[in-house]
């Protein structure tokens, strides 16, 4: 065939060879590059799941003398269905008829405790592999889920379940384990390393096929598991559980928007207790919100209020600036030579009347902040600082927990007017509930701060003692005579006289200190709005059960409450709200502690309700009666 002079019938067989030559070409070059196919692999490596270490109080139970356990991980599987492998499996016994889908279907829902329908709908769903069935410590499950001649298609992974046997209570102190087996706040997340041990291995040769499986005589190394370390805390399990109980009915009652506790032994600085609102359930931990997981003894901040006034006159006492009987003017404001106020914008003491002079110890049952006040600004910024930095404040005390903040205490230099009249009475410097109670441990130890401690030892898994960390030393803050003095200006805040008659506690004295703190918001004082909160050291430590005893009843224990309001209530005082909060967390530490009263008249002469009728008829008659005395300190008003 012929197109205007072209013979196409030859193009055509030059077309065709020269497209068979470039087929042929890059066939050639492809087959050239391809990459040289691997031999199979048959290298088995398996890792060994470790348990995660046990945390413990300080109790011991007293039948079988084992310690008591807070948080425990046990063995545990991990169940996942492959609906696939189940569908090309065969399962029988011998001389049987192969199992249906509906029958293992029924057996992995009985085993499991899962729906029939659901885990029957979960083996035909093919597109969904390796799906997760339940988590479970049963070994019988185990052992049945993992039978080939009972079920295919579930696969099996050793894991551990942790266990919180306190539910939501300490959770803000324990803190939670997260889906990666990470520890997240609290003792989990600051000891995780320790507690999560190291996981073993098992390196070998497997066999082909689709199961490749390990060959156990062709094991080249196994390496066992570590299991974690165990942590014994300071904390008792029984008094924390009435203060976590008595702090949320006091913030139910009250009205308070949350709150916070802390009971620490005065010899050693052990933390017994320390409870915050609201908690979370740390086995179920995503329920709660993230605003609940921090623990805000130890990472909130705050200014304190009139619990400060006790570190001020402490210090005045130890500097040598004023004794007990020292008086001053309660007039707001005196005149300096010059004609302008010398305490610039110092807070009065709102309706209270007063006499013309007030002693130190008066004001510090009664809570004057004119008095304190002056005292602090005399004595000036670089004394209150350097003293208040010994006292533990502007610096975390090194509790083993994550998350402490270091408070607000500024250099001298930047104390303004203001503040040089108002640090001395809790305001413009910021602290934690840690540092509260660990200031005032120093006072009743006779002057000896102690760590704060929540972590009493670690030990691994053959018995031996892992260190802490660094080491923190006791430091003295005030020499014993100064220390007791404070003490027994104390006595008088929780009687009729005080602001804290209802914190006494019948049999034992309370030398103890309320503050009421308006609360900041923005850059000026929110009106209405306090946080409130009562510090007592029980017993006081200078009464003696007997006249004829040599010494007085050592203290024991300080227990701190502070109550935070978002709206303006009734009963808003440190007094009226976290007083009887600390008296309820002081009954019961007195008795589990079995310490004994240090005024065992009072168990003799009255019952509780009487006791608390006969302390509010006196505190009514005071105003009627001309010269009234409780324990040495005139009543003079009533709060």
């Amino acid at each position: 065939m012929r197109l205007r002079g072209v013979n196409i019938r030859f193009w055509f067989a030059e077309a065709a060879l020269l497209a068979f030559a470039g087929y042929t070409s890059q066939k050639f070059i492809r087959s050239h590059f391809a990459k040289v196919e691997e031999p199979p692999n048959y290298n088995y490596y398996e890792t060994l799941a470790t348990t995660r270490g046990t945390i413990y109080d300080c109790t011991v139970n007293s039948s079988t003398l084992a310690p008591y356990p807070l948080v425990k991980s046990t063995q545990c599987w991990n169940f996942y269905l492959d609906p696939v492998a189940m569908t090309n499996g065969v399962v029988k016994f011998k001389r049987e008829k192969p199992r249906s889908r509906e029958a293992m279907a029924r057996t992995i829902a009985q085993v499991l405790d899962m729906d029939y329908g659901k885990v029957l709908a979960y083996t035909k769903d093919i597109s969904n592999r390796y799906r997760f069935l339940k988590c479970s410590s049963d070994r019988r499950a185990f052992e049945i889920l993992t039978n080939p001649h009972l079920v295919a298609g579930v696969i099996a992974k050793e894991t551990s379940e942790r266990h919180y046997f306190e539910g939501s209570r300490l959770s803000n102190v324990l803190g939670f384990v997260n889906r990666n087996n990470e520890g997240s706040y609290g003792i989990e997340q600051r000891f995780n390393t320790l507690l999560r041990g190291i996981p073993g291995a098992i390196k070998g040769m497997r066999s082909g096929g689709r199961g490749k499986r390990e060959i156990v005589e062709k094991r080249i190394e196994k390496t066992l598991p570590v299991k974690g370390a165990d942590i014994y805390l300071t904390i008792d399990h029984r008094i924390q559980y009435e203060a976590e109980t008595a702090l949320a009915d006091g913030v139910e009652q009250y009205g308070a928007e949350n709150g916070w506790c802390i009971v620490m032994d005065v010899a050693t600085g052990n933390v017994l207790a320390m409870a915050a609102t609201p908690g979370f359930d740390p086995a179920h931990y995503t329920l709660s919100s993230t605003n609940d997981y921090p623990n805000k003894a130890i990472s909130f901040t705050y200014e304190p209020g009139s619990v400060m006034k006790v570190i001020t006159a402490a210090i005045a006492i130890e500097k040598g600036y004023a004794a007990p009987n020292t008086r001053y003017n309660t007039d707001r404001y005196e005149k300096d030579c010059r004609g302008e106020p010398k305490y610039y914008k110092l807070p009065g003491d709102g309706s209270h009347v007063w006499e013309p002079t007030m002693t130190v110890e008066d004001a510090i049952v009664h809570s004057s902040n004119i008095v304190i006040g002056k005292l602090g600004y005399e004595m000036g910024p670089r004394v209150l600082h350097e003293w208040m930095m010994k006292f533990g404040f502007g610096r975390k005390t090194g509790i083993e927990l994550p998350g402490e903040e270091r408070g607000l205490l500024r250099v001298p230099e930047k104390w303004d007017m203001a503040t040089r009249s108002r640090a001395a009475i809790g305001q413009g410097v910021s602290v934690t509930a840690l540092q509260l109670v660990s200031a005032y441990q120093a006072i009743a130890n006779d002057g000896v701060r102690m760590p704060a401690k929540i972590v009493d030892r670690i030990m691994d898994e053959n018995g031996r003692s892992l260190p802490l960390g660094d080491k923190r030393v006791p430091v003295r803050v005030l020499r014993t005579e100064s220390a007791r003095t404070v003490r027994k200006m104390m006595l008088g805040v929780a009687s009729p006289a005080g602001t804290a008659r209802r914190a006494a506690l019948r049999g034992y004295s309370v030398a103890g200190k309320t503050g009421t703190a308006q609360k900041v918001k923005g850059r000026s004082y929110a009106p209405g709005l306090y946080r409130a909160t009562f510090c007592g050291i029980v017993p006081s430590g200078v009464v003696k059960r007997e006249e004829t005893d040599p010494e007085p009843v050592p203290p024991k224990v300080v227990i701190l409450v502070t109550l935070d309001f978002e709206e303006c209530r009734k009963f808003h005082q440190g007094g009226n709200s976290a007083g009887p909060v600390f008296k309820r967390i002081a009954q019961t530490t007195m008795r589990q502690l079995e310490i004994e009263p240090d005024r065992p008249d009072e168990l003799l002469e009255y019952d509780d309700s009487d006791y608390e009728r006969m302390i509010e008829e006196r505190a009514l008659k005071i105003v009627e009666s001309p010269d009234p005395v409780w324990d040495g300190v005139p009543l003079i008003f009533l709060d």
